[in-house]
């Protein structure tokens, strides 16, 4: 055992540690807190800095942080699945279609067309904290500060105050834990562990390292659904040439797997105030202490997602003790204000304010929700919102890799859906917020890999599709796989992801007007995958374009012979990605004046796609037949792609389809899991329709696995990640968008302010939310009516409000009025065609009507509006 006493250290270490000089945080209102530790995870407090994350139980006498860096996936990028090859047997699949043998289809895709399950995201390991102290507290409070980007644990034991304060910092690439007493009796030990039987953890120079190895290969399937699938064939690691089993397990490690996998490393160093330091083999033990900050770094050999990790890879020890030597030279003070003020300029660009007569300050968060129910709460709707936004930014920042469907968060070495990127809906949810809530750059991750899918894809068009361009499927995770996974056709054989995530690369445009980033980024990858859906339609008996064979993202119908399937020829889905990209890549190409081939190609084949349908009970169909539905209830909505996130189903340009998207939301119903609340939300923002916006809110703040009465389906855990269950991060980020939904839109050529403002929020202000065209904007309101409105134009150009009612602005003229909005980013919608035989009622629709205003702006001006008098 080494023992270190703070007497030896220099008094130039004390000043740069600089202890006793601590600056204040300025109290916030925007806070999680209780008055218990965390029970299990979904309780436990996130931090992250788009890097490395960590999970905070706020144990008493046993504190708990759960590990993770978004690099450290299982497996390699040769181990993807790529032999799948359609070409053969192409025609043989549409003709089951076309005489609606769609069940048959299923099952030959399955069996043909589909890959196997991707990698794996891994948690990291574990750092614990035994504190020795009497276990009987007082005054305890757990919470995390979302407004400074903290989190605290506070408490009182025999007249000793303790506390601890903990952050994950961006510009130092740490996570920082000061742990504090009002007399020097702290006592602790700090350990490392991890649920990898590679990890091994020691001290070296009196740093606390944990060093290991994920998983070579990981699979969530387990051996008998593998075997009763016959698919042995489709996991070597696993299974002999003749199906024999090699292993009795799913995850494999180092010589099990010829030494495959990412390495990891995460280092700890302590710095006292004073008090004494000993060392073992694996712990640090801190002695009559009344201050000290722990430093940790962490790296993994993740190289990029074309090169292995184990025989490429970059060398996590040298990484994070650069990292750590660096941080760990800076005070507490210094780390915290690098961190506040890299994390404030994100977080503090909007801000919303509900009016609201609850007492945060106490009840607790966890009762909040409980008594969401029976007490209008909307100052826990705002905290709500800005979580979604601390999320963004603690989990996907320049440099790291994007949010997941656990965000950068997972204990588990088998989660859930592999906690990979879901790409028929999940991925894209996460994003949402991004633009409209002022953080497009915490983007960079998904824009890198969508370029990064694309060189892929490539591949995937060309050897299992034979076509243009590049594709990709479902899903996909940190080795960019864009071949199609197993299990259900329904899910895996997609082909449209694509298409939905280049329309978060073109709405950057349209919000950023970067013509270089359209020209140099956007437009190399929308004209490629148009290509191949230019290759991959085909006509029908009717002689429209229709996408060959797809799924309607994991739903089913019942055909006409009454059989459930999945696999149809150009369900509604297919059909709007497809218009809309073909549409923005012909506008792109004209604006670039590049590809006129191009643009006449797709042009004609735009002209020959199917319409849009409306069935026979007034709704959007879902697919070119009006199917019967086994499950009228299913959480997706992916024909209402149209309503949102696109524009294409509009009041102003197809008020029939319009009525028709809120014919099938009343059928879907009003319960769903998490993050399908989160879509309604915003898809009855679309639809003007605020109360209806704000049902669906109500829902959502369901306590899920708490509280008197435990709801287990779709809601919020105690720290207010979305429940599926289980805990789905697109759920928060839905809810975040459907906010700003609510409050702002600007897809319909015009920025219209309080589209869907719901009777329960009838005051409030908002700061800071973007529109198309670059336009910033601040709103009050009172007694439901708008009554100051600020423009702040970043791009210049025309700018078009709808708002409620007449108002005036001392900085504009707005005498001149025009039909259409003369800013190129900010473009009514298309129209599109549909066809309605039913004969079916459609549903109500009160719109309330608004006055439009339009005037020439100036770039960098400020326009200030006033209700009139």
């Amino acid at each position: 055992m080494k023992r270190i006493s703070i007497l030896k250290i220099t008094l130039a270490n004390l000043i740069l540690i600089g202890f006793g000089c601590q600056e204040k945080t300025a109290k916030s209102d925007k806070v999680l807190w209780y008055n218990q530790p965390a029970a299990n995870w979904n309780e436990a407090l996130p931090i992250g800095n788009g890097q490395m994350g960590a999970m905070i139980f706020g144990g008493i006498t046993d504190e708990h942080l759960q590990l993770n860096e978004n690099t450290l996936y299982s497996g390699e990028p040769s181990q993807g699945y790529k032999n799948v090859n359609i070409t053969g047997d192409f025609d043989k699949v549409t003709g089951l279609l076309r005489d609606q043998k769609n069940a048959e289809a299923d099952e030959y895709i399955r069996k043909n067309w589909l890959g196997r399950l991707h990698a794996n995201y891994q948690p990291l390991g574990d750092l614990f904290f035994k504190i020795n102290h009497p276990e009987k507290v007082t005054g305890y409070r757990r919470e995390l500060d979302i407004a400074n980007s903290v989190s605290s644990v506070s408490y009182e034991v025999d007249g000793v105050k303790y506390t601890r304060e903990m952050f994950a910092s961006h510009p130092d690439s740490v996570i920082v834990l000061k742990f504090t007493a009002s007399k020097p009796v702290l006592d602790l030990v700090a350990s490392l562990a991890s649920v990898h039987p590679t990890a091994k953890s020691e001290v070296e120079n009196g740093v606390l390292l944990i060093k290991g190895q994920a998983p070579g290969y990981s699979q969530r399937r387990t051996l008998e659904q593998i075997e009763q699938r016959g698919e042995t064939h489709r996991h070597p690691e696993l299974f002999d040439d003749k199906g024999k089993r090699k292993f009795e397990k799913l995850n494999l490690y180092g010589d099990e797997i010829d030494g495959l996998g990412t390495f990891f490393e995460a280092q700890l160093k302590a710095n006292l105030k004073d008090g004494e330091l000993e060392t073992d083999g694996n712990t640090i033990h801190i002695k009559n202490s009344s201050e000290v900050v722990f430093v940790l770094s962490a790296a993994t050999s993740f190289n990029g997602f074309d090169k292995s990790p184990s025989k490429e890879g970059l060398d996590p020890n040298q990484i994070a003790g650069r990292i750590l030597e660096k941080a760990a030279s800076k005070s507490f003070d210094n780390l915290k204000k690098n961190h506040q003020i890299d994390y404030k300029n994100l977080f503090d660009r909007v801000s919303l304010e509900l009016a609201s007569e609850i007492k945060k300050d106490t009840i607790s968060t966890d009762q909040r929700i409980v008594n969401f129910a029976q007490n209008n709460d909307p100052d826990l709707v705002e905290l709500l919102f800005h979580y979604g936004r601390y999320l963004m930014i603690s989990g996907s920042r320049k440099g790291g890799q994007p949010l997941n469907l656990q965000g950068i968060w997972n204990d588990m070495v088998i989660p859930p859906w592999n906690s990979g990127y879901t790409i028929n809906i999940n991925t894209e949810m996460n994003y949402w917020p991004a633009e409209v809530t002022n953080l497009a750059e915490c983007q960079e991750p998904l824009f890198r890999m969508i370029r990064e899918m694309a060189v892929t894809g490539r591949e995937t068009a060309r050897l299992m599709y034979n076509r243009r361009g590049w594709v990709a499927h479902h899903n996909v995770s940190i080795w960019r796989e864009t071949f199609p996974n197993d299990g259900s056709p329904g899910a895996s054989f997609w082909n449209m992801s694509p298409g939905w995530l280049l329309s978060h690369i073109y709405e950057h445009y349209l919000f950023s007007g970067d013509i270089e980033f359209l020209q140099n980024e956007a437009y190399p990858l929308m004209r490629e995958a148009a290509m191949f859906y230019s290759d991959w339609l085909i006509a029908d008996s009717d002689g429209f374009l229709v996408t060959a064979a797809n799924n309607s993202p994991e739903n089913a119908f019942l055909n006409a012979k009454g059989e459930r399937a999945q696999i149809s020829s150009g369900p509604t889905m297919d059909m709007a990605i497809v218009r809309e990209l073909f549409t923005r890549t012909i506008e792109s190409a004209k604006i670039l004046k590049t590809d006129p081939e191009l643009v006449a190609e797709l042009s004609e084949k735009l002209s020959r796609m199917a319409p849009y349908k409306i069935g026979s009970k007034g709704q959007l169909q879902e697919w070119q037949q009006d199917y019967a539905e086994p499950e009228p209830k299913h959480r997706h909505i992916s024909h209402l792609y149209g309503l949102h996130p696109g524009n294409q189903i509009s009041n102003e340009t197809s008020p029939e389809l319009y009525r028709a998207a809120k014919q099938t939301l009343l059928l879907r119903g009003d319960e769903a899991t998490g993050w399908s609340m989160g879509w309604k939300i915003n898809m009855w923002a679309r639809l003007l329709d605020g109360n209806h916006a704000y049902t669906i809110i109500q829902n959502l703040f369901k306590p899920v696995g708490f509280g008197k009465i435990k709801y287990y389906g779709g809601g919020l855990y105690k720290n207010l990640f979305d429940a599926h269950p289980p805990f789905q991060i697109d759920g928060n980020f839905g809810f975040t968008a459907g906010v700003a939904e609510m409050l702002v839109q600007s897809h319909n050529g015009y920025i219209q302010l309080l589209p869907a403002l719901p009777d329960d929020w009838p005051a409030g202000e908002v700061k800071g939310l973007v529109a198309r065209g670059g336009f910033v904007i601040d709103l009050k309101w009172s007694e439901g009516k708008m009554q100051k409105l600020t423009v702040h134009s970043r791009l210049g150009g025309d700018c078009r409000i709808k708002v409620p009612k007449e108002m005036t602005c001392k900085e504009a003229d707005l005498s001149g009025s025009s039909v259409e909005s003369g800013n190129q980013l900010l473009q009514q919608p298309i129209t599109v065609p549909f066809i309605n035989t039913s004969g079916a009622k459609l549903a109500d629709l009160q719109i309330a009507s608004g006055k439009i205003y339009q005037w020439a702006t100036i770039a960098g001006k400020t326009y200030h509006f006033e209700e009139t008098k």
